[in-house]
């Protein structure tokens, strides 16, 4: 997995941050982060590779595209705060920090956001998978996804359909229910178990 620290030397220190924050609107969610002069920004100018996994550690502006051949995890270290003026293109993504989009969010698997102090922003689509939401603020339009769990009060149509498709394990208790020839209780998965299973390389889908 890489850390995004360790190209900090391939990244400008933004000091000024105006620009940016005329570009997505003083309205959104992420403009707070932006004019916080208390938070180290870095900007990368152009479209951004990244050919692994990655651990997002810091506060990083990217100014075209950011594509992952692998997970984005913005809390393995220290939260990253992420803005991509282009498209975010990933296998996977979790999020206990702040993003945003401003293009299009595309992921061949899961985007998770947790936790209620950051914020989950796309201006355009968002396809996936799976989205699941808890207990953030967000704002999207969905595109292609195959299951959507809103944020505050899913459904439990919403639910039953994550659960057809998540393998037991990403549930609290599921492994232990699935040996006992049961269903997982009916819930989001776990945030945290979702992150393990990806951190150690373990499908979180059931097979086709």
């Amino acid at each position: 997995m890489l850390t995004m620290s360790s190209w900090r030397a391939r990244f400008d220190r933004l000091a000024d941050t105006s620009a940016v924050v005329e570009r997505l609107g003083s309205q959104t969610y992420m403009a707070d982060y932006l004019q916080d002069t208390g938070i180290a920004w870095q900007y990368h100018s152009g479209d951004l590779v990244v050919p692994e996994d990655l651990a997002l550690d810091i506060a990083l502006v990217v100014d075209g595209d950011l594509i992952v051949h692998g997970f984005l995890d913005d809390y393995v270290r220290d939260i990253g705060l992420l803005v991509v003026l282009g498209d975010l293109v990933v296998r996977d993504l979790v999020s206990w920090g702040s993003v945003y989009v401003g293009g299009d969010l595309r992921a061949e698997g899961v985007v998770y956001g947790y936790y209620n102090d950051f914020t989950f922003e796309v201006q355009g689509q968002v396809h996936a998978r799976a989205l699941v939401l808890y207990d953030k603020a967000a704002s999207y339009r969905t595109g292609e996804v195959g299951v959507e769990v809103e944020s505050y009060h899913p459904s439990k149509e919403q639910l039953r359909a994550a659960r057809d498709i998540f393998v037991a394990q990403v549930y609290d208790g599921g492994a232990k229910r699935a040996r006992k020839g049961l269903p997982p209780k009916l819930n989001r998965p776990s945030y945290q178990r979702v992150c393990r299973r990806l951190r150690d390389g373990k499908p979180l889908f059931r097979s086709a």
